[in-house]
């Protein structure tokens, strides 16, 4: 075979330069929006708040209000519940922004992450009924205590609640809760963690 004529690489620059800026684009556009979606469905950057402060995110102030720990025989569990387990109990309120919906935060999660990074979501099957008053459980809409529906409204405070059932003796400056919206546009990959 014939080598090429001298000068082939001279000629031919131009389209070798731009076959690699195609083929770089071809690569990287690709990865870039798998990145975004899993992002989205996997938040992993934490905005930190302190307990009782407001902090704003994801187009919504949020605040966590209380914490509180229930063991076995506690008369405010309406079930079962194991011995080397307790529910902690935790009350949220949220504050829409305008032009924020329910809807968007009603895609919220609530986790419990401890220092070994175990983690724990929020309700479950092994959580037993709850007496007291009843709080809606997810973070945009739900239901009150006379089962009326009710909704976030921007800029009116709206109170929630999750509860998780943990291993017994966890203690708590080793835990942070954790609110996340997945699939939401607004949270761009991030999640909210608060100190209890």
């Amino acid at each position: 075979m014939p080598a090429p004529p001298a000068g082939w690489w001279r000629r031919n620059a131009g389209w070798l330069a731009g076959t690699a800026v195609f083929g770089a684009l071809a690569l990287w556009l690709p990865y870039r929006d798998a990145l975004q979606q899993y992002r989205e469905r996997n938040p992993s950057i934490a905005v930190s708040a302190a307990k009782g402060d407001w902090t704003a995110f994801a187009g919504a102030r949020w605040r966590l209000v209380a914490a509180e720990s229930m063991l076995a025989g506690d008369a405010r569990l309406r079930g079962r519940l194991r011995k080397d387990a307790e529910v902690l109990l935790l009350s949220y309120e949220v504050i829409p922004d305008e032009g924020t919906k329910a809807s968007d935060l009603d895609l919220c999660r609530g986790a419990i992450v401890d220092a070994r990074g175990r983690r724990w979501e929020a309700g479950g099957a092994a959580l037993p009924r709850l007496s007291g008053p009843r709080l809606p459980e997810t973070c945009g809409s739900g239901y009150d205590a006379a089962f009326q529906r009710v909704q976030a409204l921007p800029t009116r405070p709206f109170a929630f609640r999750h509860a998780f059932v943990l291993p017994r003796g966890l203690r708590p400056d080793e835990l942070r809760a954790r609110i996340e919206l997945k699939n939401s546009q607004k949270a761009e990959g991030q999640y909210l963690e608060f100190g209890l």
